[in-house]
């Protein structure tokens, strides 16, 4: 793993940790808030293992990219959230520039990770997987609702949340699933908590995860 910076478009610098592979996929992973790329460690390492390149980074605001602590995810406008965005965006030209393309991309994010992921791929049709692991309709500002509905017939987006999540996640799910029921699958969980602490809670959902990717 290396510690890699890149800069988005409206001129901040993000800071990400760089698990490279051989196997010609790539990952973006999009941690939960108040959580720092260091949540998804454990995992990415797991993904490098079968040949997966994976990119985790803080978002702008938490973590190493805040700007010399000029930002703070803490006192983000609804509007300064959704800028979140241009994070992902200047990851995936980063990516690019390791050599991925759309069609060998996926994303997993938590929480509002989750959001930014599958607003992404209704932005960007060649990419066909998204993990979301506790989605909301409505996170900061940044929505999924009219997101899902577009999607394209190829694309997929499992959708994961628990049912003692506290920031309404499931129910958003099933939503999700309602509005575009071909192009999203809701795995259900029982006691897991929210975004990447499912994971940690149960490591077997990881496994679950990589079989449904293919992994």
């Amino acid at each position: 793993m290396e510690r890699v910076t890149f800069v988005t478009e409206d001129g901040v610098e993000i800071v990400g940790d760089w698990y490279p592979s051989e196997g010609g996929r790539f990952a973006i992973l999009l941690h939960i808030r108040p959580a720092t790329k260091e949540s998804w460690r454990r995992w990415a390492e797991i993904l490098q293992a079968r040949g997966v390149s994976v990119l985790a980074y803080d978002q702008r605001g938490h973590g190493e990219s805040t700007m010399g602590g000029t930002i703070d995810f803490e006192k983000l406008s609804d509007d300064e959230s959704r800028a979140k965005r241009l994070d992902l965006e200047a990851a995936y030209a980063w990516l690019q520039g390791k050599g991925a393309t759309e069609s060998d991309t996926f994303l997993m994010g938590g929480s509002i990770g989750a959001n930014l992921s599958i607003r992404f791929l209704a932005e960007h049709p060649g990419v066909k997987r998204a993990v979301a692991l506790s989605p909301g309709l409505d996170y900061r500002g940044v929505t999924t609702d009219d997101a899902i509905r577009k999607l394209s017939d190829d694309q997929r987006v499992i959708l994961i949340a628990s049912d003692d999540d506290q920031h309404d996640s499931f129910a958003s799910c099933a939503k999700l699933n309602a509005l575009a029921p071909e192009r999203t699958t809701f795995l259900p969980q029982k006691g897991l908590g929210h975004g990447t602490n499912m994971l940690e809670e149960d490591p077997a959902l990881f496994d679950m995860i990589l079989t449904r990717l293919s992994l």
